[in-house]
């Protein structure tokens, strides 16, 4: 098949979206589909293979170096329709709401619900139904928001499908429990992902033979949170930056446990997550995570995030072998189902499932073409 994905933004940040975008396109490349992946904006194809780390050299058209925004972005996306339909794709996946037509079958893919609240709210509402009454399918990446795009666009449950966000399991190479760093990851520090949460359980823990690993942006508040620390413990934490690809990968794969006190409104497929289980390194996280990806007692420990809670549960994981041995054999098996194969399989047969749905239908026009024939020569040979 030849196959588009695209995105409204672009592929700058080691992000979820950008993550499944490059781990579903690899296997598909992989499984000999002809791929091309059309994004708003892209920087800089260096910093896009720094943070990204791709195994493979994949097709990416960009629409602009800066991302275009207002009539600009219209016009931009005008182009990137032709550029899309000049390919002549047989499927098309859309990362963000486009209520622009295209050639090919149309997989709308939510990540997450974008605002619905503030003055723009109705705007993007109407935006992200338009759009998907005129696609083919529409995709959610989790159970729970599934369910919230049913109460809120009034969608019935049968016109959505849950297919989960993907990693490229062969980047992931998680050391065996002699091996870890006695560790804690806490990966992102963008307000939902309350990396102060992690700093003051870490403090609480209390423990100079732990460190705690931080990526993401150096923030002043991650600062704050750090230097409010006791001194013997400071030096305890290492504040990693926007690293490479490569860089969090090989920390997932060697740490003893990841972090994720995260907030969301409503629970969405954290790529970052799906990182961790692909290491086979037991989550310690907040509710808020989505139960697709974080089991209490399977491949981790659901736990209040106020600091003295989250710190015992952590130091659980920390000091029991056997709590820890049980958690990475879960995240192994979870695993699977995030394998970018078989992500991609699953959207492969929504497209060969529309394709036969229409050899079907023009069956059915054939035969009943056929049986008005036949009825006319009958007609006709009765005459003569």
């Amino acid at each position: 098949m030849r196959v588009v994905l695209t995105r409204r933004e672009g592929l700058d940040s080691r992000d979820g979206v950008a993550i499944f975008i490059v781990s579903l396109a690899q296997a598909l490349v992989e499984l000999n589909h002809d791929v091309k992946i059309v994004v708003g904006s892209l920087r800089s194809r260096a910093e896009y293979l720094r943070l990204l780390s791709p195994r493979l050299d994949l097709s990416v058209h960009a629409l602009s170096n800066t991302p275009p925004t207002g009539f600009k972005s219209i016009l931009a996306w005008l182009r990137g329709k032709r550029a899309i339909d000049s390919f002549r794709p047989d499927l098309v996946l859309h990362s963000e709401a486009m209520p622009i037509p295209m050639r090919g079958t149309i997989i709308q893919v939510v990540h997450d619900l974008q605002p619905r609240t503030g003055r723009l709210a109705p705007l993007w509402r109407s935006i992200r139904r338009f759009s998907f009454k005129r696609c083919h399918h529409v995709v959610a990446t989790t159970t729970e928001l599934r369910d919230e795009l049913v109460r809120d666009l009034g969608m019935p449950p049968s016109k959505l499908s849950v297919i989960p966000k993907c990693i490229d399991r062969q980047a992931y190479q998680g050391l065996n429990l002699s091996r870890r760093e006695r560790a804690i990851l806490h990966a992102g520090t963008l307000p939902y992902k309350d990396p102060a949460a992690s700093i003051r359980a870490f403090g609480v823990i209390d423990d100079p033979s732990v460190r705690l690993y931080i990526t993401g942006d150096i923030t002043a508040s991650v600062q704050e949170a750090v230097r409010v620390l006791p001194g013997r413990l400071q030096h305890c934490v290492t504040l990693v930056g926007e690293a490479d690809g490569a860089t969090v990968r090989g920390l997932h794969n060697r740490v003893r446990i990841a972090a994720f006190p995260t907030l969301y409104a409503v629970p969405v497929a954290s790529a970052t997550v799906m990182e961790a289980i692909a290491a086979g390194t037991p989550i310690v996280g907040s509710s808020r995570l989505s139960r697709d990806v974080l089991v209490d007692g399977e491949n981790g420990l659901v736990v209040d995030t106020n600091p003295v809670t989250m710190a015992a549960a952590c130091k659980a994981v920390l000091d029991d072998d056997a709590l820890w041995l049980r958690l990475s054999a879960g995240a192994d098996r979870m695993v699977r189902k995030f394998d970018a194969f078989r992500v991609a399989e699953q959207y492969l047969n929504l497209a060969r499932g529309r394709k036969r749905n229409r050899m079907t239908a023009a069956d059915r026009r054939f035969e009943t073409d056929c049986e008005l024939t036949n009825e006319h020569n009958r007609h006709l040979d009765h005459a003569l």
